[in-house]
């Protein structure tokens, strides 16, 4: 069966079904966002992501900024965890008639990355590939605590971290062949974004998370581990959002349909429980699927189909 037809979810699915003879007896359910094993007092969360530039490198990205995203994206998935990223490793692939400094500018990006977050890069390693550019991306982390992602009930509402749509900024210049020029500033600050370590200052008292990098297919996978559904009164779109939409003419349904790469964190503290110094994103109810101001919606961005 060709992948575009079934999509990235089933075959995740069907891995699982045959890693999981070699899964370890655990409290972290297999398939959550990044692997964890207990080490005294402490999590060990051990998290890889990557991707290549024909998929995730936009013609106006640098290589430096293809480095730091592919980074961020993997450990704001350990930071979801509640986990602090120690270190990281990286796996590069690239072809033999490709300039050296490709290689330079997005392992400069990954240390720049790594750097902020007082983290640490801890050595890698360097492939030929036939015919694209990829990056793999591995993280280290410790957590006093694991945050799963299953557990929500009917009743729990869902915060995030921060506000949502920047990333769809980009891909809507792209499809659209805007000019990106007078939104450079905007697009280098999404993609040289920095998950929010300030999660782990509330970590002790969340009950379930995920980050959302893909989009609302993100919320779709966590929402159906606990058969259950999301009611969404108001989007946290963010001002720039906005103010792209009136500049270009677009609809705002856009950057909710186009989101991906945001590495915002959703999260519940269970028990009916807010917090008023993040946005709050919808309620847990009964039932599945997402619910956007009475309109159920199902759509978000998975390799092998991308945005649908």
């Amino acid at each position: 069966m060709k992948l575009s037809s079934i999509g990235e979810r089933a075959v995740i699915n069907n891995l699982l079904s045959i890693i999981r003879k070699s899964f370890p007896i655990s409290d972290v359910p297999l398939g959550d966002d990044a692997a964890a094993v207990k080490f005294g007092d402490q999590w060990l969360i051990l998290k890889i992501d990557g991707s290549s530039a024909n998929t995730s490198k936009y013609e106006f990205m640098d290589w430096y900024d293809f480095g730091w995203r592919i980074a961020s994206s993997a450990v704001s998935d350990v930071v979801a965890k509640g986990g602090f990223p120690l270190g990281i490793v990286s796996s590069i692939g690239i072809p033999a008639d490709y300039d050296d400094s490709i290689i330079y500018d997005i392992i400069s990006g990954v240390t720049d990355f790594a750097s902020t977050l007082n983290s640490y890069v801890l050595g890698g390693d360097v492939n030929e590939s036939l015919n694209d550019v990829w990056l793999d991306i591995a993280v280290l982390g410790t957590a006093r605590k694991f945050i799963p992602a299953v557990g929500l009930q009917a009743g729990d509402y869902l915060h995030v971290t921060g506000c949502l749509g920047l990333s769809a900024i980009p891909y809507i210049l792209h499809f659209k062949k805007v000019d990106p020029t007078p939104w450079m500033d905007v697009l280098k600050s999404i993609w040289r974004s920095v998950p929010p370590l300030d999660f782990l200052k509330i970590a002790s008292n969340v009950k379930a998370s995920t980050d959302i990098s893909d989009g609302l297919a993100s919320i779709s996978r966590v929402l159906s581990l606990s058969n259950v559904g999301l009611e969404i009164d108001e989007f946290p779109l963010c001002s720039k959002c906005v103010e792209f939409a009136e500049e270009l003419n677009i609809d705002l349904s856009n950057f909710i349909k186009f989101l991906g790469e945001e590495f915002q964190i959703v999260f519940t503290f269970g028990d009916g429980l807010i917090d008023p110094r993040y946005p709050r994103l919808g309620r847990i109810v009964k039932g599945n699927g997402i619910v956007i101001k009475g309109e159920k919606v199902d759509f978000g961005w998975e390799y092998f189909r991308g945005y649908h």
